[in-house]
């Protein structure tokens, strides 16, 4: 059996939900900064804690700009997944290249989740879940991820619950 590289990918969009997250998360931590240079005037602390924050500071501004900039596009961009008859494939990374293989024999369930960022901008995250762990296909748009769940439920032969 020949193991194909997956094709289908996930949505633009989710790039804007990456970096709205991770901005609302930069602003939290520059709020704790700016907090701690504040205290640190106030209270007259140990004068190796100014050059310890602006290190941190230093550290957390590189990381915004990986976090906002940078990296929800790698994402997007070398994120992949394919639903075969036997397997649901997933794939990720460019540097370290990451593939799962998910037997669909092994699914116990498939479930769309939609937080705030998510819903927003009209997108969805499939979970599948096996016995001793969770697997996630982020950022699809609402027809393509029923579309998946569906795919799935099919294949691996599991009946939806009515609630």
């Amino acid at each position: 059996m020949e193991i194909r590289e997956p094709k289908q990918r996930i949505q633009p969009e989710y790039i804007r939900v990456m970096r709205l997250k991770e901005l609302i998360w930069s602003i939290v931590s520059i709020a704790i900064m700016i907090t701690l240079f504040v205290l640190y005037n106030v209270y007259n602390w140990y004068t190796w804690v100014p050059i310890v924050l602006w290190i941190i500071a230093a550290i957390d501004f590189c990381y915004m700009i990986w976090s906002i900039g940078v990296a929800p596009v790698l994402l997007q961009r070398y994120w992949r997944y394919e639903i075969g008859a036997e397997f649901v494939q997933l794939q990720r990374g460019r540097l370290i290249r990451m593939n799962q293989l998910i037997p669909m024999a092994k699914v116990q369930y498939v479930s769309l989740e939609q937080g705030p960022f998510l819903r927003r901008f009209g997108l969805y995250n499939v979970e599948i879940g096996t016995m001793g762990s969770q697997h996630r296909i982020p950022g699809l748009i609402e027809e393509e991820a029923i579309d998946v769940r569906e795919r799935i439920l099919k294949l691996a032969q599991i009946k939806e619950v009515e609630s």
